[in-house]
């Protein structure tokens, strides 16, 4: 997907589609991203359901990731907060956590107001969704565009923390490209394999072999990579033999 800014006024959810980048192909939430585009420019009414399929789609897939799924009967706002609640919303390390914390809620509680207000205008105003009076009133693109707006900047921020977790702590489903600096470790202790005139990479083959093997050999490149940059800290000092 190109990330190219909106041309001839044309809305595109650069939010989404830059963040929806950083992370595995997932061709079924690249379609609904084009498909809100192009109800905004053809049939406004649809882009009020497809924002909130959206929205929906993305947490489902962070909650699927980290081993954590979706109840078939929550709504919308509520698969809103069990995917922020399981999202770590804090830098590392803050000077001021309390205050830090206090401020996230307060963008928090407004993500979630905004959620209920897209499934409200859904619910009212989202033809796909309930069969309508042929002449009842009706939603223009402008009020379209807000849903559409909402859900690219929830989208955006949710999906982008999640894949900064994962590329630090792999979740429940891992994803090969997201681990390239253990790929090129483990390639180049292994060495390749040779089948015939063919040469696969090894971390591949693990990946796609043995899906525990990976992640456990991965999650022990990861214990040690971190264990020797805790133990290369500024300012601590390691022990003086025989002290």
């Amino acid at each position: 997907m190109s990330d190219a800014p909106a041309t001839n006024g044309k809305f595109q959810m650069a939010g989404c589609r830059t963040a929806i980048l950083s992370g595995p192909v997932a061709e079924s939430i690249e379609q609904q991203i084009r498909a809100i585009e192009n109800a905004l420019e053809s049939v406004p009414d649809f882009a009020f359901d497809l924002s909130k399929t959206l929205v929906e789609s993305v947490c489902k897939t962070v909650l699927a990731d980290i081993g954590q799924p979706a109840d078939p009967n929550w709504d919308c706002p509520r698969i809103v907060k069990e995917t922020t609640n399981r999202l770590s919303l804090l830098p590392r390390d803050h000077p001021d956590p309390a205050r830090a914390r206090e401020s996230v809620e307060k963008t928090l509680r407004g993500l979630l107001q905004t959620i209920q207000g897209l499934c409200e205008l859904r619910n009212q105003h989202g033809m796909a969704s309930h069969g309508r009076d042929a002449h009842a009133a009706r939603m223009d693109v402008r009020q379209a565009t807000l849903a559409a707006q909402a859900a690219d900047t929830i989208v955006s921020f949710l999906y982008r923390i999640h894949r900064d977790a994962l590329s630090q702590t792999p979740g429940a489903r891992v994803y090969y490209e997201d681990h390239g600096d253990f790929n090129q470790d483990f390639d180049e202790k292994a060495g390749p394999i040779r089948l015939g005139t063919l040469e696969l990479q090894a971390s591949r083959v693990l990946f796609h072999a043995d899906r525990e093997a990976y992640k456990a050999a991965l999650n022990e490149f990861i214990a040690d990579r971190d264990g020797e940059a805790e133990d290369e800290t500024p300012g601590v000092a390691a022990p003086e033999a025989g002290a």
